[in-house]
């Protein structure tokens, strides 16, 4: 017997006999060391025939290995205790002051690169330091996925709709652009979402980010009355050589804006439109609106109260109806909100339900004002000189709903002017109404999961504010009231200037439900 064992582990030791034998041949790769170097240099032939036959394009999908490579680094990185969180809040409150501050037109043009952006350069870092904490730290993301629970129809909803989204762009006839957009809404869209649901479910910050709302909207409107001083932008003529794009959307943006059949000069401040203008003002005023009501000193209220005049003359300056519409809808929900909050929080008042029950009758009231005060009539519903773009919206819905119902799937993110090809005075591709432009991008599925992400967000806010008794639940009011604006304003107005702030607004009211029902846990548990 020992001598079979003897036998059998000199054969075990023999080369003839190692076990796995395939797998211990060292020599392998060093011998097949020259089909790695004809891969490597074949790598970069296709990269510089990519380059040479394509162009600039082609560095989009150069880089798509590269990102996904990032992605695989970040995944991989060990756990940490010290995840960067704190960069996310002061990337996040960057980005925010990029957005409603600074130009998106005047960025870095680099030859064969995308325009370098204020917003690009704060959404990148953003994005690495976030999902950086997601990938180093169990706490943060056990964090993460608790706010995400208070309203987990919207969430669902978010999700399908990128998922969408992201299949749009095989269907799309120009791919690259539509992942081009996709990346784009990625990190403006998605990625402020879930930076601001973790930011503002810090009990201080949504106060902060309301008062940096309102602050921004002064400064944005003495920038608007500078303008309207000079028949300019101000820094229309002495803009940097480096931060001179030559373009001719560029140049468009900087040219005086009239209305044609008036003359009548419209204010842009430092947004690309004066539409765009209005609607940021009209996201704003809910907020000034607040600290009028719910101020903490009659300093605060009284500022607040003389701020809305401004709002308003810089929007009748904008000559805007969506920026009037908006404003109005700031006082109509803002009184109809804090009535049902009071009811609900204050069964022995007669107020709030006096209020609530005649709220129908108020409502009714200022839409039968529209049709026959002529001012308010002319703010609201338009004179002929706005005719041509109702006439023209009309013309779009004429033409792109039979596309829509031909192609329910959609035709791909970014696509909607292209496919729609209806082309303004000046010869530019346009659509004017940014549901149609989302039936046309998704499809029908898209278009009812998109809007239902804010309908659902809404129906949350509002439970939690009608149930909770923590002061702090009011800030739930304008953050409601901006999301309910920007569903309206979307009829009459696709472009996406200020869609980051409403992702924004949507994570912000989803981290306010979440404290609200952090307040409640704690109080029933005590």
């Amino acid at each position: 017997m020992a001598r079979f064992l003897d036998t059998v582990m000199r054969g075990l030791g023999s080369p003839n006999f190692a076990p796995l034998a395939g797998y211990q041949r060292r020599d392998f790769y060093r011998n097949r060391a020259w089909l790695w170097a004809i891969g490597y240099f074949a790598a970069l032939l296709t990269a510089a025939a990519a380059v040479v036959f394509l162009g600039p394009r082609a560095l989009m999908l150069l880089a798509v290995p590269l990102a996904l490579l990032a992605l695989l680094i970040i995944w991989a990185l060990p756990d940490s205790r010290n995840p960067p969180t704190n960069w996310v809040q002061r990337l996040l409150f960057c980005f925010i002051v990029a957005l409603l501050l600074w130009p998106d037109y005047l960025a870095f043009d680099l030859p064969g690169l995308p325009w370098i952006t204020a917003l690009r350069l704060f959404a990148v870092p953003l994005a690495a330091v976030f999902l950086i904490s997601i990938s180093v730290s169990s706490s943060f993301r056990q964090a993460i996925r608790d706010r995400l629970s208070v309203a987990p129809v919207t969430i669902v909803l978010l999700l399908l709709f990128f998922g969408i989204a992201t299949m749009s762009v095989l269907l799309s006839a120009d791919p690259e652009a539509s992942l081009n957009k996709l990346v784009v809404a990625g990190l403006y869209w998605l990625l402020t979402f879930f930076a601001a649901l973790w930011v503002f479910s810090h009990r201080r910050n949504p106060n902060v980010f309301a008062g940096l709302i309102w602050a921004f909207a002064i400064v944005t409107c003495l920038i608007g009355l500078q303008e309207w001083r000079l028949q300019m932008i101000p820094w229309a003529g002495s803009i940097p050589s480096f931060l001179a794009i030559e373009d001719p959307a560029v140049q468009n943006i900087l040219s005086a804006k009239s209305r044609a059949t008036t003359g009548i000069y419209r204010v842009q401040s430092k947004f690309t439109t004066p539409l765009g203008f209005a609607e940021f003002l009209a996201f704003a005023s809910p907020f000034i609106l607040y600290f009028a009501v719910y101020g903490r000193n009659w300093l605060i209220k009284l500022a607040a109260m003389g701020s809305l005049p401004l709002i308003l003359l810089s929007i009748i300056r904008t000559d805007s109806r969506l920026g009037f519409v908006g404003f109005c809808m700031t006082f109509l929900l803002f009184l109809g909100l804090w009535a049902l909050r009071q009811w609900a929080q204050k069964r022995e008042s007669i107020f709030g339900p006096a209020v609530t029950i005649s709220y129908p009758v108020l409502l009714a009231g200022f839409l039968t004002a529209t049709f026959f005060v002529g001012r308010l009539r002319a703010m609201v519903w338009g004179t002929k000189a706005q005719s041509f773009s109702s006439q023209a919206r009309e013309e779009q819905i004429d033409m792109g709903m039979p596309m829509i119902w031909s192609e329910p799937w959609g035709h791909g993110i970014g696509r909607a002017a292209s496919e729609l090809g209806y082309r303004n005075l000046a010869g530019g591709l346009t659509i004017d109404t940014y549901y149609l432009a989302v039936g046309l991008e998704f499809g029908v599925l898209g278009f009812m999961v998109y809007f239902g992400i804010f309908l659902s967000a809404l129906a949350y806010g509002l439970y939690y504010l009608l149930k909770s008794e923590d002061r702090k639940a009011v800030l739930l009011i304008p953050v409601m009231i901006a999301i309910s604006i920007f569903i309206v304003v979307k009829s009459v107005f696709a472009q996406q200037e200020n869609h980051p702030l409403v992702f924004i607004f949507l994570g912000m009211l989803v981290a306010i439900c979440w404290q609200m029902r952090s307040v409640q846990d704690r109080t029933e548990q005590s």
